[in-house]
């Protein structure tokens, strides 16, 4: 994109502060995780900084489940912008003691839109300290409860939440 997502504006709203509106119908504890724990001061959220510098998404997931006062935690990436906090409320219904709750559209699984116990923390770690810096390859030895179209299709129906911003040209809107 060229610039840090998290303040790119999209519709006249920067990324981050359309995820904290989207989070902020779901949960009244938002955290941010913000690489470093301290760039995005300017959003006025609590911050965690990644477990591990440069180690990707997987590290920022486990700060914020180390950090997580409560035994859900909501997930999502700070460049989709339709989040939905519909899919998500969807998601906390389906959970049954799962480490997460993630749904699948054609894309395959989509880890940065989902609901993680906070109990599965430990076992993503160490994941991540055995070198493992894939998200979708440290689930692989979680109990994931994979959500299909058929069952998050009304809470969406065009399955808008897992489109993302990739390059300037995304700005226009979903293709």
């Amino acid at each position: 994109m060229g610039a840090d997502k998290a303040s790119v504006s999209y519709q006249g709203t920067s990324l981050a502060v359309r995820l904290l509106e989207v989070l902020g119908e779901v949960s009244t504890n938002v955290l941010v995780a913000s690489g470093d724990g301290r760039r995005l001061v300017w959003l006025g959220a609590e911050q965690v900084a990644d477990v591990l510098p440069d180690a990707g998404p997987l590290s920022g997931l486990v700060a914020g489940l180390e950090r997580a006062r409560t035994p859900l935690v909501a997930a999502l990436a700070v460049d989709m912008p339709h989040a939905s906090a519909e899919v998500l409320r969807l998601l906390v219904e389906l959970w049954d003691g799962h480490d997460a709750v993630l749904p699948v559209t054609e894309s395959g699984l989509e880890p940065l839109h989902g609901v993680y116990a906070s109990a599965a923390a430990p076992r993503l770690r160490r994941e991540m300290e055995g070198g493992q810096r894939s998200l979708r390859r440290a689930l692989q030895g979680l109990d994931v409860r994979m959500v299909e179209r058929a069952e998050w299709q009304a809470a969406d129906p065009e399955g808008l939440f897992a489109w993302n911003l990739n390059r300037p040209e995304d700005l226009t809107g979903p293709p």
